[in-house]
Protein backbone atom coordinates (compact mmCIF):
# COMPACT_ATOMS: atom_id res chain seq x y z
CA UNK A 1 0.00 0.00 0.00
CA UNK A 2 1.13 3.33 -0.85
CA UNK A 3 0.22 6.72 0.78
CA UNK A 4 -2.50 7.74 -1.90
CA UNK A 5 -4.16 4.52 -1.11
CA UNK A 6 -4.15 5.39 2.37
CA UNK A 7 -5.46 8.72 1.91
CA UNK A 8 -8.27 7.36 0.13
CA UNK A 9 -8.61 4.71 2.99
CA UNK A 10 -8.83 7.39 5.13
CA UNK A 11 -10.67 10.01 3.88
CA UNK A 12 -13.58 7.98 3.13
CA UNK A 13 -14.12 6.73 6.49
CA UNK A 14 -11.96 8.78 8.98
CA UNK A 15 -13.73 7.83 11.92
CA UNK A 16 -12.72 4.27 11.93
CA UNK A 17 -9.20 5.68 12.69
CA UNK A 18 -7.37 6.21 15.86
CA UNK A 19 -4.18 7.60 15.59
CA UNK A 20 -0.77 6.90 17.64
CA UNK A 21 2.14 9.76 17.58
CA UNK A 22 5.81 9.93 18.35
CA UNK A 23 8.12 12.65 18.85
CA UNK A 24 8.15 12.97 14.80
CA UNK A 25 4.96 13.92 14.44
CA UNK A 26 6.56 17.13 16.88
CA UNK A 27 10.21 17.40 15.19
CA UNK A 28 8.35 20.15 12.27
CA UNK A 29 7.00 22.22 14.87
CA UNK A 30 10.47 22.96 16.39
CA UNK A 31 10.58 20.00 18.94
CA UNK A 32 13.36 17.80 19.35
CA UNK A 33 12.65 14.17 18.64
CA UNK A 34 13.65 11.31 21.20
CA UNK A 35 17.50 10.79 19.29
CA UNK A 36 17.51 14.84 19.65
CA UNK A 37 17.10 14.13 23.66
CA UNK A 38 19.70 11.85 23.62
CA UNK A 39 22.28 13.63 22.00
CA UNK A 40 21.38 16.85 24.31
CA UNK A 41 22.15 14.32 27.33
CA UNK A 42 24.92 12.73 25.76
CA UNK A 43 26.33 16.22 25.51
CA UNK A 44 25.44 17.17 28.81
CA UNK A 45 27.01 13.88 30.70
CA UNK A 46 30.44 14.49 28.38
CA UNK A 47 30.76 17.93 29.48
CA UNK A 48 30.66 17.65 33.12
CA UNK A 49 32.68 14.32 33.05
CA UNK A 50 35.72 15.94 30.85
CA UNK A 51 35.27 19.64 31.88
CA UNK A 52 34.51 20.57 28.35
CA UNK A 53 31.69 23.28 26.78
CA UNK A 54 30.45 21.92 23.63
CA UNK A 55 27.13 23.78 22.48
CA UNK A 56 24.15 21.92 21.11
CA UNK A 57 24.77 23.48 17.97
CA UNK A 58 28.69 22.13 18.27
CA UNK A 59 26.77 18.60 18.53
CA UNK A 60 25.59 19.16 14.89
CA UNK A 61 28.97 17.96 13.57
CA UNK A 62 30.04 14.47 12.59
CA UNK A 63 33.28 14.94 14.08
CA UNK A 64 32.01 16.57 17.41
CA UNK A 65 29.48 13.59 17.76
CA UNK A 66 32.14 11.04 17.21
CA UNK A 67 34.26 12.56 19.88
CA UNK A 68 31.35 12.31 22.03
CA UNK A 69 30.35 8.55 20.80
CA UNK A 70 33.52 7.14 21.42
CA UNK A 71 34.10 8.61 25.05
CA UNK A 72 30.20 7.01 25.98
CA UNK A 73 31.54 3.90 23.84
CA UNK A 74 35.12 3.59 26.42
CA UNK A 75 32.68 4.29 29.85
CA UNK A 76 30.43 1.01 28.76
CA UNK A 77 27.15 2.94 27.79
CA UNK A 78 24.83 1.04 25.52
CA UNK A 79 25.42 1.04 21.71
CA UNK A 80 24.50 4.04 19.46
CA UNK A 81 20.81 3.07 18.65
CA UNK A 82 20.32 0.89 21.30
CA UNK A 83 16.77 0.36 22.31
CA UNK A 84 18.39 1.44 26.17
CA UNK A 85 20.07 4.50 25.27
CA UNK A 86 17.39 7.01 26.28
CA UNK A 87 16.56 5.20 29.90
CA UNK A 88 20.19 4.77 30.34
CA UNK A 89 21.02 8.80 30.22
CA UNK A 90 18.26 9.91 31.74
CA UNK A 91 18.90 7.43 34.54
CA UNK A 92 22.95 8.42 34.73
CA UNK A 93 22.05 12.19 34.71
CA UNK A 94 18.94 12.55 36.84
CA UNK A 95 18.95 9.24 38.95
CA UNK A 96 15.52 9.22 40.23
CA UNK A 97 14.84 13.01 40.66
CA UNK A 98 11.67 13.66 39.55
CA UNK A 99 11.52 17.05 39.66
CA UNK A 100 15.12 18.01 37.49
CA UNK A 101 13.67 15.65 34.74
CA UNK A 102 10.77 17.81 34.51
CA UNK A 103 12.85 20.68 34.63
CA UNK A 104 15.17 19.61 31.86
CA UNK A 105 11.81 18.61 29.52
CA UNK A 106 10.00 21.83 30.56
CA UNK A 107 13.74 23.90 29.32
CA UNK A 108 12.91 21.83 25.57
CA UNK A 109 9.69 21.38 25.04
CA UNK A 110 7.91 24.58 26.30
CA UNK A 111 5.23 25.50 24.24
CA UNK A 112 7.07 29.23 23.99
CA UNK A 113 9.37 27.13 21.49
CA UNK A 114 6.61 25.63 19.50
CA UNK A 115 6.01 26.80 15.87
CA UNK A 116 2.96 24.62 14.19
CA UNK A 117 3.54 23.64 11.17
CA UNK A 118 1.20 23.06 8.52
CA UNK A 119 0.80 19.09 9.26
CA UNK A 120 0.41 19.87 13.45
CA UNK A 121 -2.56 22.47 12.10
CA UNK A 122 -4.25 19.59 9.94
CA UNK A 123 -4.35 17.53 12.55
CA UNK A 124 -5.57 19.88 15.24
CA UNK A 125 -8.40 20.55 12.61
CA UNK A 126 -9.23 17.07 12.12
CA UNK A 127 -9.54 16.77 15.77
CA UNK A 128 -11.63 19.88 16.00
CA UNK A 129 -13.94 18.59 13.50
CA UNK A 130 -14.27 14.99 15.38
CA UNK A 131 -13.10 13.47 12.89
CA UNK A 132 -10.11 11.86 14.88
CA UNK A 133 -11.94 10.18 17.39
CA UNK A 134 -8.71 8.56 19.52
CA UNK A 135 -5.53 10.09 20.02
CA UNK A 136 -2.12 8.21 21.67
CA UNK A 137 1.00 9.68 22.15
CA UNK A 138 4.08 9.00 23.85
CA UNK A 139 5.42 12.75 23.40
CA UNK A 140 5.18 15.28 26.59
CA UNK A 141 4.73 17.85 24.94
CA UNK A 142 1.08 20.75 24.06
CA UNK A 143 1.80 20.44 20.25
CA UNK A 144 -1.62 19.14 19.57
CA UNK A 145 -3.25 21.21 22.22
CA UNK A 146 -1.68 24.22 20.77
CA UNK A 147 -3.19 23.24 17.55
CA UNK A 148 -6.08 22.63 18.14
CA UNK A 149 -6.86 25.49 20.03
CA UNK A 150 -4.92 27.88 17.47
CA UNK A 151 -7.64 26.42 14.13
CA UNK A 152 -10.53 26.02 16.03
CA UNK A 153 -10.34 28.13 19.04
CA UNK A 154 -11.59 25.54 21.20
CA UNK A 155 -9.65 23.33 23.79
CA UNK A 156 -8.59 19.80 24.63
CA UNK A 157 -7.56 17.84 27.23
CA UNK A 158 -5.08 14.96 27.63
CA UNK A 159 -5.76 11.86 30.25
CA UNK A 160 -2.06 11.23 31.59
CA UNK A 161 -0.44 9.11 34.49
CA UNK A 162 -2.43 12.20 36.82
CA UNK A 163 -6.16 11.24 36.55
CA UNK A 164 -5.57 7.96 34.27
CA UNK A 165 -8.73 6.27 35.70
CA UNK A 166 -11.73 8.46 34.38
CA UNK A 167 -10.21 7.37 30.75
CA UNK A 168 -12.22 4.34 29.95
CA UNK A 169 -15.31 5.41 31.09
CA UNK A 170 -14.44 8.18 28.88
CA UNK A 171 -14.28 6.02 25.84
CA UNK A 172 -17.20 3.24 26.83
CA UNK A 173 -19.68 6.24 27.06
CA UNK A 174 -18.42 7.67 23.50
CA UNK A 175 -16.98 11.14 25.37
CA UNK A 176 -14.63 12.01 21.96
CA UNK A 177 -12.17 13.05 21.06
CA UNK A 178 -9.84 10.86 23.42
CA UNK A 179 -6.65 11.91 23.90
CA UNK A 180 -3.63 9.89 25.81
CA UNK A 181 -0.17 10.80 26.73
CA UNK A 182 1.04 7.38 27.77
CA UNK A 183 4.45 8.58 29.47
CA UNK A 184 2.29 11.57 30.66
CA UNK A 185 3.03 15.55 30.69
CA UNK A 186 6.15 17.15 31.48
CA UNK A 187 4.04 20.12 33.30
CA UNK A 188 3.51 17.45 36.11
CA UNK A 189 5.57 15.34 38.04
CA UNK A 190 4.09 11.60 37.07
CA UNK A 191 6.53 10.89 34.12
CA UNK A 192 7.84 8.21 32.63
CA UNK A 193 11.50 8.08 31.10
CA UNK A 194 13.87 5.91 33.28
CA UNK A 195 13.70 1.97 32.64
CA UNK A 196 11.78 1.11 36.09
CA UNK A 197 9.03 3.27 34.55
CA UNK A 198 8.69 2.28 30.84
CA UNK A 199 9.07 -1.24 31.99
CA UNK A 200 4.88 -1.49 32.08
CA UNK A 201 2.04 1.09 30.76
CA UNK A 202 0.23 2.20 33.05
CA UNK A 203 -3.06 -0.18 33.46
CA UNK A 204 -5.81 2.08 32.87
CA UNK A 205 -4.44 3.79 29.75
CA UNK A 206 -2.92 0.33 28.38
CA UNK A 207 -6.37 -0.91 28.77
CA UNK A 208 -7.88 1.93 26.56
CA UNK A 209 -5.10 1.48 23.90
CA UNK A 210 -6.07 -1.89 23.65
CA UNK A 211 -9.88 -1.37 23.26
CA UNK A 212 -9.19 1.36 21.01
CA UNK A 213 -7.27 -1.57 18.77
CA UNK A 214 -10.11 -3.78 19.17
CA UNK A 215 -12.73 -0.95 17.93
CA UNK A 216 -10.45 1.55 14.96
CA UNK A 217 -8.06 0.84 12.70
CA UNK A 218 -4.55 2.48 13.62
CA UNK A 219 -2.61 5.13 11.96
CA UNK A 220 1.07 5.26 14.00
CA UNK A 221 3.18 8.34 12.69
CA UNK A 222 6.61 10.24 14.04
CA UNK A 223 6.87 6.69 15.99
CA UNK A 224 10.52 4.38 16.20
CA UNK A 225 9.05 1.52 18.03
CA UNK A 226 11.86 2.21 20.36
CA UNK A 227 9.39 1.65 23.95
CA UNK A 228 8.77 -2.02 24.11
CA UNK A 229 5.95 -1.65 26.64
CA UNK A 230 4.24 0.22 24.34
CA UNK A 231 4.48 -2.32 21.18
CA UNK A 232 3.92 -4.85 23.74
CA UNK A 233 0.43 -2.91 23.78
CA UNK A 234 0.38 -3.88 20.47
CA UNK A 235 0.82 -7.09 20.49
CA UNK A 236 -1.94 -7.50 23.25
CA UNK A 237 -4.31 -5.69 20.48
CA UNK A 238 -3.18 -8.52 17.73
CA UNK A 239 -3.61 -11.65 20.40
CA UNK A 240 -7.13 -10.00 21.33
CA UNK A 241 -10.47 -11.18 19.53
CA UNK A 242 -11.03 -8.25 17.34
CA UNK A 243 -7.66 -6.81 16.52
CA UNK A 244 -6.99 -3.61 13.89
CA UNK A 245 -10.83 -3.93 12.53
CA UNK A 246 -9.67 -1.10 10.29
CA UNK A 247 -6.12 -2.37 9.35
CA UNK A 248 -2.98 -1.10 11.16
CA UNK A 249 -0.21 1.91 9.14
CA UNK A 250 2.83 2.36 10.38
CA UNK A 251 4.05 5.78 8.49
CA UNK A 252 7.68 6.40 7.99
CA UNK A 253 9.83 8.63 6.17
CA UNK A 254 11.23 7.46 2.23
CA UNK A 255 14.24 5.76 1.59
CA UNK A 256 14.37 4.35 5.39
CA UNK A 257 13.36 1.00 5.92
CA UNK A 258 11.17 -0.15 9.04
CA UNK A 259 12.86 -0.79 12.32
CA UNK A 260 13.27 -4.15 13.33
CA UNK A 261 10.65 -3.76 16.17
CA UNK A 262 8.31 -2.52 13.38
CA UNK A 263 8.78 -5.06 11.10
CA UNK A 264 9.01 -8.12 13.55
CA UNK A 265 4.83 -6.25 14.80
CA UNK A 266 3.66 -5.73 11.10
CA UNK A 267 4.64 -9.66 10.01
CA UNK A 268 2.95 -10.59 13.52
CA UNK A 269 -0.17 -8.73 12.47
CA UNK A 270 -0.11 -10.18 8.85
CA UNK A 271 0.03 -13.68 10.05
CA UNK A 272 -3.22 -13.09 12.17
CA UNK A 273 -4.97 -11.71 8.97
CA UNK A 274 -5.09 -8.18 9.51
CA UNK A 275 -4.52 -5.43 7.17
CA UNK A 276 -1.00 -4.25 8.11
CA UNK A 277 1.70 -2.02 6.12
CA UNK A 278 4.82 0.08 6.38
CA UNK A 279 3.83 2.92 3.95
CA UNK A 280 6.56 5.29 3.34
CA UNK A 281 5.60 9.28 3.08
CA UNK A 282 7.94 12.25 2.33
CA UNK A 283 6.99 14.15 5.50
CA UNK A 284 4.62 14.14 8.60
CA UNK A 285 3.54 17.46 7.51
CA UNK A 286 3.18 16.72 3.22
CA UNK A 287 1.33 13.63 4.12
CA UNK A 288 -1.21 15.50 6.59
CA UNK A 289 -1.58 17.87 3.89
CA UNK A 290 -2.14 14.97 1.57
CA UNK A 291 -5.16 14.34 3.68
CA UNK A 292 -6.77 17.68 3.95
CA UNK A 293 -7.05 18.42 0.44
CA UNK A 294 -8.80 15.17 -0.10
CA UNK A 295 -10.98 15.67 2.79
CA UNK A 296 -14.58 17.23 1.02
CA UNK A 297 -16.89 20.03 2.78
CA UNK A 298 -14.03 21.19 5.07
CA UNK A 299 -15.66 24.40 6.64
CA UNK A 300 -14.27 27.38 5.72
CA UNK A 301 -12.65 29.22 8.62
CA UNK A 302 -11.18 26.24 9.54
CA UNK A 303 -9.62 26.05 6.45
CA UNK A 304 -7.98 29.31 6.06
CA UNK A 305 -6.42 28.90 9.88
CA UNK A 306 -4.97 25.47 8.15
CA UNK A 307 -3.71 26.79 5.19
CA UNK A 308 -2.96 30.38 5.84
CA UNK A 309 -3.71 31.47 2.85
CA UNK A 310 -6.43 32.76 0.44
CA UNK A 311 -7.37 34.20 -3.07
CA UNK A 312 -7.67 38.09 -3.36
CA UNK A 313 -8.05 40.52 -6.23
CA UNK A 314 -4.69 42.07 -7.06
CA UNK A 315 -4.95 45.14 -9.18
CA UNK A 316 -0.90 46.26 -10.21
CA UNK A 317 -0.39 49.36 -11.54
CA UNK A 318 1.51 49.48 -15.01
CA UNK A 319 3.99 52.02 -15.68
CA UNK A 320 3.70 54.15 -18.01
CA UNK A 321 5.23 53.31 -21.71
CA UNK A 322 8.84 55.10 -21.77
CA UNK A 323 12.49 54.91 -21.97
CA UNK A 324 13.12 53.91 -18.64
CA UNK A 325 14.87 50.92 -17.62
CA UNK A 326 13.50 48.17 -18.39
CA UNK A 327 11.85 45.83 -14.99
CA UNK A 328 13.16 42.58 -16.46
CA UNK A 329 15.93 42.12 -18.61
CA UNK A 330 16.73 38.31 -20.53
CA UNK A 331 20.42 37.21 -21.36
CA UNK A 332 20.34 34.92 -24.03
CA UNK A 333 23.90 33.28 -25.72
CA UNK A 334 24.30 33.42 -29.07
CA UNK A 335 23.56 30.54 -31.34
Amino acid sequence: MNQQELTDLFTLRPQNFAWFLGAGASRSSGLPTADDVIWYMKQRYYCSQENQEISRHDVQNPRVKNIIQSYMDSKGFPEKWSDEEYTTYFEKIFGDDRERQRRFLNGILNEENVMLSVGNRVFGALIAMKQIKVLFTTNFDSVVEKAVAEVSGKSIAAYHLEGSKSINDAFNNEEFPIYCKLHGDFRYESIKNLSTDLAAQNTDLASCLINSGNRFGFIVAGYSGRDQSIMDLFYKVIESNNPFPNGLYWLGIKGAEAPPSVERLLTKAKEKGINAHYIQIETFDAFLLRLWRNIENKPQDINLKVQKTDYCTVDLQLPEPGEGTPLLRLNAGKA
